[in-house]
């Protein structure tokens, strides 16, 4: 099972893929989306997304590596689905392999996400108690329970309560 933190890196690394991929194509030149190019967006932003939050691993490390690994795949995925998914733009000279220079911008800010997000779930634990801590209301204490207290001679309440379940019949007394 995987944590909130895991749940909210996966779908950080998810849009933030789409959202670098979309605005490098823009920056390159290229349109919006298309429609079709759209659902091949969602499709790689639900993937990656997925990958990412995969149980974490144990040293920071590798939970970096996985983190830059997915942002990578789904960058080249991303373009891709952007060259693929609008035929104008491929008539019009747009390739699918990028250039090196975009190649050298995805990797920066692959990176640059990837160490944003990692630092971002490291501080997911201290964040989250720190709120919890000042916005849950503090527990009640317990109440006191008191056994029942008699007021006055306890003979005479003992005889209110027990004066309809006991019975006078008996046998006869002989004399």
């Amino acid at each position: 099972m995987t944590s909130p933190a895991a749940s909210l890196r996966g779908g950080a690394v998810g849009a933030l893929t789409v959202a670098l991929a979309v605005a490098a194509h823009g920056m390159a030149g290229g349109g919006y989306p298309s429609g079709s190019a759209t659902v091949f967006l969602l499709v790689v932003a639900i993937g990656v997304g997925a990958i990412a939050s995969m149980p974490n691993p144990r040293s920071s490390r590798s939970q970096l590596a996985t983190v830059l690994g997915g942002l990578l795949l789904g960058q080249s995925a991303s373009h891709i689905a952007l060259a693929v998914g609008n035929p104008l733009e491929m008539m019009h000279g747009h390739s699918i392999v990028p250039s090196a220079t975009m190649i050298g911008f995805h990797l920066a800010a692959s990176a640059a996400t990837a160490v944003l997000v990692c630092a971002a779930e490291g501080l997911y634990g201290p964040i989250t108690s720190i709120v919890r801590a000042v916005l849950d209301p503090p527990l009640p204490l317990p109440g006191v329970t008191t056994g029942p207290f008699f007021v006055g001679n306890p003979e005479k309440s003992s005889l209110q309560f027990f004066g309809t379940s006991i019975s006078r019949r008996g046998p006869p007394v002989s004399v």
